[in-house]
């Protein structure tokens, strides 16, 4: 296994690293690298009728992303040699665009770790969100932001057939196949509508401990039930397909709509096809 990890912001550095230390201790032996890129732009001169920065909003912005590179640097190299057992986790940097860069960075792994997108987050966040999840077409972890002893120990799968599900749970495999307990939670407009997933069947093969948690839909939001359903289950880990790129990223990055993914209660593992360029 490949994972990559992304580092955009300070805040949330710790979060994302307690995040990929969980998917080592769960996965075994894995190869794992630390990616942080500095935009070689400033966000609030990107297109031509915002004009030219001056030297001194130049220097500002120099002086930004390089105090935020020397912080995360530092960061991932206290956490590298910090975690137990340690591991061996390369930091790379790369100056650029950053849809782009984490595209091409994530397309080397087979899972690409990313902090958990915030309302006031700059536009290079989404950006790299983005490149992963759409142009890599990679599964991507989404940090939460807050502490969780564990990931993966009894994850929890949003069960609603669709390909990017598939996709997802191609990815988490291996870690439902480590777990202790998995739950299946599945909403339907009748009792027993939905056929249990195959998926489950297999892993209590294996001995693990499978529960499915049905419940009727109602006319709130669907989102936030499973929420509370993952919840219940004492979830540390939720799986589940990604939606289509612009209810997602407003989802994300908290829009009208409210969704799951607008509380970060939860890391959670998704995955979308890659886009097809002509």
């Amino acid at each position: 296994m490949r994972l990559l990890a992304v580092l955009d912001r300070v805040d949330t550095a710790p979060f994302t690293l307690e995040a990929l230390a969980g998917l080592l201790n769960r996965l075994g032996p894995a190869q794992s690298s630390i990616l942080h890129v500095a935009p070689s732009r400033d966000p609030d001169y990107l297109s031509p009728d915002e004009g030219m920065p001056d030297a001194a909003e130049r220097a500002r912005f120099e002086h930004t992303v390089s105090s935020q590179t020397d912080t995360l640097r530092q960061i991932a190299q206290e956490w590298t040699q910090a975690v137990i057992p340690h591991r061996d986790t390369a930091w790379t940097e790369r100056v650029g665009d950053t849809r782009t860069l984490v595209a091409r960075e994530a397309a080397g792994a087979d899972i690409t770790v990313l902090s958990r997108p915030c309302p006031q987050d700059n536009a290079a966040v989404a950006e790299a969100f983005a490149g992963a999840l759409y142009d890599a077409g990679v599964a991507v972890l989404i940090a939460p932001l807050e502490h969780y002893a564990t990931l993966g120990l009894r994850p929890v799968v949003a069960w609603h057939p669709s390909h990017t599900l598939d996709l997802a749970l191609q990815a988490a495999r291996p870690i439902l196949e480590r777990a202790s307990h998995v739950t299946f939670v599945i909403g339907e407009n009748a009792p027993m509508e939905v056929p249990d997933p195959p998926l489950g069947a297999e892993l209590a093969r294996q001995g693990v401990a499978v529960h499915m948690d049905r419940f009727l839909l109602d006319t709130g939001d669907i989102g936030e039930q499973v929420r509370q359903h993952a919840l219940s289950a004492g979830g540390d880990l939720l799986v589940m397909g990604a939606y289509t790129r612009p209810h997602f990223i407003e989802w994300l990055f908290g829009g009208p709509t409210q969704d799951i993914l607008a509380h970060g209660t939860l890391p959670i593992l998704t995955r979308h096809a890659p886009l097809v360029r002509l």
